[in-house]
Parts: C-alpha cells; structure tokens; sequence
C-alpha cells in the first residue's frame, strides 16, 4: 500500500540474528549494528574500522595511478622555485580544493595562485583561452582540480606551450580517453587499482599534498617543517559534503575528522563564513549541507566564484567579514533566481509535458539561469520522481543539468544520446551538458526512448528505504547516542530512518508564518513521543486524527534550545495502520 505521499515504503530485510550476533560481538546494541549492517558493513573487523575512524587507517596516496609521476612534479616545482596555478571547478568542492592546495603550498612557502573559470563566459572545465592566459603569466605548472579529465585537447595545448599538467578529477573518463598530462590523478581510471573509488575533488587534492608532504620527507626534510595535514581537513570536509559524495570509507573518516576541526577552525572565511550562516559551536554534516555550502556554491552559480576562493583563502578576518557578507547577499539572489526558474519549469511541466508518454522530463526554456537549473531539476525529480534536465537557452544554445532517479544512470543515458549533444559530463545521478537549441527536440525523443528501455512503472514510483521497526518506547537519549556513533550522515551513509505502527496523533499544532507545518504528539502504548513534520498541514487536512491509527515513518532528532535537550521525530511520511 502507498503512503498518502504516494511512495513505497522499503523496510531492508536483514536477519535479527545476524544484527544480535554482530552487536553482541561488538558490545553494542543489536539496533546499531542492525544500522551498520544495513550500511553495507558486514563484519566485526569493518565494524571497528568504520566506528573507530582513525587516520591511520587511510591508503596509502601511492597506490593511486600516477601519483608517483604527480608527486616527482610538484616536489621538482618546488625546489625550482616555478610558479604553480591551481586551476578549479566553481562549486564547493572545485573552490575547496583550490584553496587546500593553495593553503598547502603556502605552507611551504611556494608560490602558488588559482584560476577559476567565469561561468557563464567559460562554461565548465579547462579552457584554450584560460590554458593560454595561465601560461602567459608565467605559470610552468598547471594543477586542476576537480576538472580537467574532459580536456584531452586543451591539455595538449598545455603541452606544446610549455605547461606542465597534472590533472586531478574524479569524473568520468570522457571517449576521448586520458588527457597527455604529467599524470592524472582519478580513481575511475581502468587501471587504477585504489582501494577506495569515491573520493571528491578536495579528496584528490588531499592525497596529492598528502603524497607530496611523504615525498619531501623522503628527500630529507624534517617532519616538523612540513605542513601539518590534518589543520586542513576543515576544507576537505566542506568539500566532501557540499558534493554530496559518499560518506564511507576514507571519506566517512576524513569528514568526521573534517567536522571537528572545522568546528573550531582558525582559519579567517570559515569563521566570517560560520557567522553570516548562524553556525555556532560544533559544526555537523547538516550545518554544511544547508548552510556553509549553499551560500559557497552561490557565487559560482552567479558566475562569482572568485569571491569564495578568495573567503577561504583570506590571511585577515576583516577582509573575510567583508567577503562572507557578499555572499549572504549573493546567496538571497541566488535564492530568487532559483525561485523563478523553478516556478518557470512547473508551468511547462503543467502545459507542455505529458507524463503519460514520458520516462524522462526535458524543459529548456529562456528564462532558466543556468546556475541554478541543477537545484530546480532536482526540486523537480522530488515532485514528480522522473529523471529530469533543465537546459537554459541563449542565442540558439542550451546549457543542460540534469538529476535522476535510482534504476537510471544519467551519464550512461547522455552518452547514449551524445548525437545530439555538443559535449556533456557527470555521474550516474547528477551530469551537464551543452546542446543546439534545434536538436532538443531529438535529444528528447533520444533520451525517452533510453527511459521506456530502463524504467519500469514501478521504478517512477518513488521509494522511502526504511531501517527498522522501533516501538516508540525504545527511543530514549541512550538509544539517540548509539545512533550517533555512525555519524557523520550523508551520501550513503544515511540518516537512520525508522517506522512505528498503531500510532495515534494528540495535541497537533499548525506552524510557521504560512501555518504549513505541524507539531503534534505520537502515541503508542506506553510510547509517547513530540514529532515536528514540515510542509504537512494541507496532507492532514484530510485524515481523521480523532478515530484513526496511523504508521509512521521519522528520522530522531536531538532539539537543543536555551540549554535545554530534548528528542523528536521528524516525520517523513505517513500512512494508515493496515
């Protein structure tokens, strides 16, 4: 039965057995490492690794293709005293690893400065123009992060100028092949044989300096004198997150280190840029994703990214207030752009798509601003659970960002369609593309016809994968810090998500200026417990709270407020008890 969100709830199927056993072997409850299990961790021994989450148990940067080959490079840069250009993507990670690296050679004291594309004039990636101008300035090495696996040609530009590169991308390898660089640093090379494959831009950008700061020490230099690493990680954690990269592995551990030193970071812009967000004290996965990265990822979206390299790399808190207040500023523009474009895709969604015929929705209109059609096509996979693009049209040009739906990889679908397309790039949920305005129309049919062949009706209704069953009694502070012990949260390393049944609904309360939202208590036998849901208040409407029993499905949250601590439940969807 469907939820009154019209979703199918995905209660995961694992043995109460086997999460006692592996609980009890842990010393810890079979309800967290019913958790683990469903996080894909099976044993005892990665079990330990994954709660312990200590740096040592990091790869080692060398066993990546190419990193020897990086590493020679850049301690030769060093020593030669040449002039490096970090050369970046415009979004929170591509800013992020610009800035570790820039904070890494300053540690050296190695001269070293950053090149970020103009969006809108630019577009993504290396450029001929920029390679050009970078070499012009008297750059001998050239370092991209986040970018540059799709720059084949622009590479051997590099090349035939007398710049070296060192490419480092987690990307897609393009048709086209490796780019001709000095090396290139990405796990999705065929014969990369790195352990872990998920690593963000920032990621690579901390196992180069990583492997550079071993290299250094090899050649003599003391421990002492080189850059301590771990002072950084508030950046690789901003990074991580705000890309939404996988939370396990090397990733869940370097965040989680990442959080606490971004909690009390030094570094002027996370400070400025804490305070325009109303971060105070520790900072978590959620302060990241909905307040630090938001407000980074603006400036790049309005084709202003320099001023977010420019906040994490400032040397003064003055200079930092006065650029974090820019991008608050930057931000609210954002936010209406975004608004409008969003608005502008509903209306053709209502007048010009037919969801009955159509696996895959393609709106291109003149009105989208191109920095923010991946959040409205996002907000349009939530509604309507289809894979989405939005192309933002120019002078007879679209620039595309398209977001999908599990069962159907993006990237594999654009390739598939890549006729029709001037270039593309991205993941299997997230990919970018550019395309004549004449040929939407095909790409449209093209891509629709991959839908009917991949998509199912089942795979258009969307899923709310659930953990387990909990009786609302069981939760109480100590369950709430068990929990926690798998944080931080994110990209495959979820929220905990739970259901009860036979629950009754007491004491409901609208909220909000717009009374869109509810508070109200959930009863359960002995169980009782307050439940705030956000945006519900027109779905209640309808129900009969007074005579019925429903089931729920919640996150547990911990509300702090004026020194006082309390747990509730967020809910996520609803349904009447069967």
């Amino acid at each position: 039965m469907l939820s009154f969100l019209k979703k199918k709830w995905c209660l995961k199927e694992v043995s109460n057995d086997k999460a006692f056993a592996l609980g009890k072997e842990l010393n810890i409850p079979a309800t967290v490492a019913l958790l683990l299990i469903n996080r894909g961790v099976m044993t005892a021994e990665e079990a330990t690794l994954y709660l312990k989450s200590d740096l040592s148990l990091l790869h080692d940067p060398f066993l990546m293709a190419g990193m020897d080959e990086a590493v020679k490079r850049v301690i030769r840069a060093i020593e030669n005293e040449e002039s490096i250009t970090v050369f970046c993507d415009y979004d929170v990670d591509g800013v992020t690893s610009a800035a570790f690296l820039t904070h890494f050679f300053r540690d050296l004291n190695c001269p070293v400065s950053a090149y970020l594309p103009e969006r809108k004039a630019e577009g993504y990636g290396l450029n001929s123009d920029a390679v050009r101008k970078i070499r012009e300035q008297g750059a001998s090495l050239m370092i991209t992060a986040d970018c540059g696996i799709t720059g084949v040609k622009e590479v051997a530009l590099a090349k035939e100028l007398g710049l070296d590169v060192i490419v480092t991308d987690h990307h897609q390898v393009g048709e086209e092949g490796l780019p001709q660089a000095v090396s290139v640093l990405n796990p999705h090379r065929e014969e990369c044989s790195y352990p872990f494959r998920f690593l963000s831009g920032v990621g690579l950008a901390f196992k180069l300096a990583l492997g550079v700061r071993s290299g250094l020490h090899t050649a003599g230099r003391k421990k002492e004198n080189l850059p301590n690493m771990k002072r950084h990680l508030d950046l690789f954690a901003l990074g991580t997150i705000a890309d939404v990269a996988p939370l396990t592995g090397e990733n869940h551990i370097l965040t989680r280190h990442g959080l606490d030193v971004l909690s009390t970071s030094a570094k002027p812009g996370l400070v400025a840029l804490k305070e325009v967000s109303g971060i105070v004290g520790n900072v978590d996965a959620r302060s990241v994703g909905f307040g630090l990265g938001p407000r980074l990822n603006a400036a790049g979206r309005l084709g202003k990214a320099d001023s977010g390299l420019h906040l994490l790399t400032a040397t003064d808190l003055g200079t930092a207030k006065t650029l974090a207040k820019e991008l608050e500023k930057t931000n609210q523009e954002r936010k209406e752009i975004q608004e409008e474009t969003y608005l502008e895709a509903e209306s053709l969604m209502r007048n010009e798509r037919d969801l009955e015929n159509e696996r895959v929705i393609v709106l291109a209109s003149e009105i989208f601003h191109p920095g923010v059609i991946g959040i409205a096509a996002s907000k349009i996979v939530d509604t309507y659970h289809r894979p989405t693009v939005l192309i933002a049209l120019e002078d007879g040009q679209g620039k595309g960002s398209g977001r999908s739906i599990p069962k159907f990889n993006l990237f594999k679908a654009f390739t598939n369609c890549s006729s029709h397309l001037i270039q593309f790039g991205g993941h299997a949920y997230a990919a970018g593309l550019s395309i004549e305005e004449e040929n939407i129309d095909a790409f449209r049919d093209a891509i629709n016809e991959v839908g009917r062949k991949f998509l199912s009706d089942d795979d258009l209704i969307p899923l709310l994968k659930l953990d387990t069953t909990l009786d609302l009694s069981q939760i109480d502070f100590p369950f709430y810090k068990n929990i926690a012990l798998l944080e931080p949260f994110g990209a495959e390393n979820p929220v905990p998500s739970f259901q009860s049944k036979g629950v009754k609904i007491k004491e409901l309360k609208h909220m909000g200026k717009e009374k869109n939202h509810l508070r109200f208590r959930a009863a359960q036998g002995a169980g009782q417990i307050g439940v705030i849901a956000f945006n519900f208040a027109s779905l209640f409407e309808s129900l009969d709270i007074t005579s019925e029993d429903f089931d729920i499905a919640y996150e547990l949250h911990l509300n702090s407020w004026n020194g006082r601590e309390k747990l509730e439940l967020r809910l996520l969807d609803i349904k009447a008890s069967e």
